[in-house]
């Protein structure tokens, strides 16, 4: 506020002297007596040499004070404080975005460790736990319902009928949703992603226990979220996934990879669980001069970094690739509960990376707002946030910053510990998730907990509030009200 507006009005401000119309006349007529009749100064020297002072003859304060103020003219240029905050402005925006806070994360790729390989089997091997009870349930679902519409016994029978041909029928819907399920790999999702469509198990909505996810959530409090804190600036409580799931990557069947995309979040990570495959690996890709890195993890090892960065997953050619992937959001406060997480404002919305998913998220909800406005659907008439105006400036902001970051952010990858450091970087880790469980009664957001999965899967306005949820988590709302979340 002072650089902004203080110091240009400071700047812009400025005294000058000048003389008044009575006071230069009267100089004059003065040095003219002066110069013509000597008495007054051989009179006045005859009265200091005597020791005596012509007391009439000395201003006194008040009449200092006048003649000072008669002669002083305080003159401001607004043109010129315009110009001045302007160039402030521009001077802070500068020194933000050229910090390390703003080009560091932006394009960098963190790699490092946050399981051990036994850790890592242990997640594969809950995955399979969860698409065999998902297989069970799916086939269970499917007899119910062609024991009551024995008219679908199959789907080329199903297809021949009218609804079937426009897709209206809600029970052949369930019934090429639940087959889809049962197709190798039998129990893993095949359509949970529209745009981006993957392999994989979500930890809430699948069928993961409850202990699965407390084991989790530990291993990721303790090790995944300190380090983004460290290395990306933001304080661990902020950290929400809005999507953590396991993927996996088959070579003869299923899905061999993953085209070209960004993710939707803040930052996103994706751990390698095994090794018993070939090919595989992750493609991160530089915009404006069309380059690229491929990155090929050890086992546990994590890449993590900011959603926008253009990336693939490289085709598995041999055996099946597994990895968890987790997409996070970073809040200014819970969504949900609305308790805060202490998220600095140097990480928020002085920082561009997070400020382009902001206006990117704007966008997104104004654009689908403005459908509704346009319907009669919906309550969000009237909100200037909806307006036309504002959401082209959303999409223009986003433009803009996503540029600017392409253009200026050092593209690379950098791996934070050595391969053989592995085993002290978890000891040294888990003894300190160990001494602040310890020390903590109740674990928050605003205490340093991230929230990994009961905040999964919903939209926010530009300003973070709550706006929707995923149709994905619309049909197992029942799921996220686990006390375990």
């Amino acid at each position: 506020i002072l650089f902004i507006f203080v110091l240009p009005y400071f700047l812009a401000t400025k005294k000058t002297t000048t003389s008044s119309n009575d006071s230069g006349p009267s100089t004059k007529n003065n040095g003219d007596q002066q110069t013509n009749d000597p008495q007054p100064s051989i009179k006045k020297r005859n009265r200091i040499r005597n020791g005596k002072k012509d007391k009439k003859s000395q201003p006194t304060p008040q009449q200092n004070e006048n003649l000072a103020k008669e002669g002083t003219v305080i003159e401001f240029s607004t043109m010129a404080s315009n110009i001045l905050t302007l160039l402030c402005i521009f001077i802070i925006f500068t020194i933000l975005f050229f910090s390390n806070n703003n080009l560091f994360p932006a394009r960098t790729v963190l790699i490092a460790p946050v399981f051990t390989k036994e850790e890592c089997q242990q997640i594969i091997d809950m995955a399979h736990g969860a698409a065999q009870r998902n297989a069970k349930d799916a086939q269970r679902e499917k007899d119910l319902l062609l024991s009551e519409h024995p008219g679908f016994m199959d789907l080329e029978l199903a297809e021949k009928d009218n609804d079937a041909t426009t897709g209206t029928d809600p029970h052949l819907l369930q019934l090429k949703k639940l087959d889809s399920m049962l197709k190798e790999p039998s129990g893993w999702k095949k359509d949970r992603h529209d745009s981006y469509p993957t392999t994989d198990l979500n930890l809430v909505t699948d069928s993961f226990t409850p202990e699965d996810r407390a084991w989790l959530a530990n291993k990721l409090n303790g090790r995944l979220a300190p380090l983004v804190e460290r290395s990306f600036g933001i304080f661990r409580g902020s950290i929400r996934a809005n999507d953590i799931f396991v993927v996996r990557y088959d070579a003869t069947k299923g899905q061999p990879n993953l085209r070209k995309h960004t993710d939707s979040s803040h930052l996103s990570f994706n751990v390698l669980l095994n090794d018993e495959f070939e090919g595989g690996g992750t493609r991160f890709h530089s915009r404006p001069d069309k380059t690229y890195v491929d990155i090929k993890p050890d086992v546990g090892e994590a890449l993590i970094s900011h959603a926008q960065m253009l990336h693939e997953g490289l085709a598995t050619t041999k055996g099946t690739r597994y990895i968890l992937v987790g997409f996070d959001s970073i809040d200014e406060k819970d969504p949900l509960t609305g308790e805060t997480t202490n998220l600095s404002i140097f990480s928020s919305w002085l920082n561009f990376s997070w400020m382009q998913i902001r206006f990117k998220e704007g966008f997104q909800d104004g654009r689908k707002s403005r459908s509704r406005i346009i319907n009669n659907v919906g309550d969000d008439k009237g909100e200037w946030k909806y307006s036309r105006y504002a959401v082209s400036l959303f999409r223009d902001l986003d433009s803009v910053m996503t540029c600017l970051i392409d253009q200026f952010a050092p593209f690379r990858s950098l791996k934070v510990v050595g391969t053989k450091d592995f085993d002290k970087y978890f000891e040294v880790m888990d003894k300190a998730t160990e001494q602040r469980s310890q020390a903590d009664a109740k674990p928050s957001r605003g205490a340093g907990y991230a929230s990994w999965f009961k905040g999964q899967q919903i939209d926010l306005d530009v300003f973070g509030n709550f706006k929707s949820i995923w149709s994905s988590r619309k049909d197992e709302e029942d799921k996220f009200r686990g006390e375990d979340l």
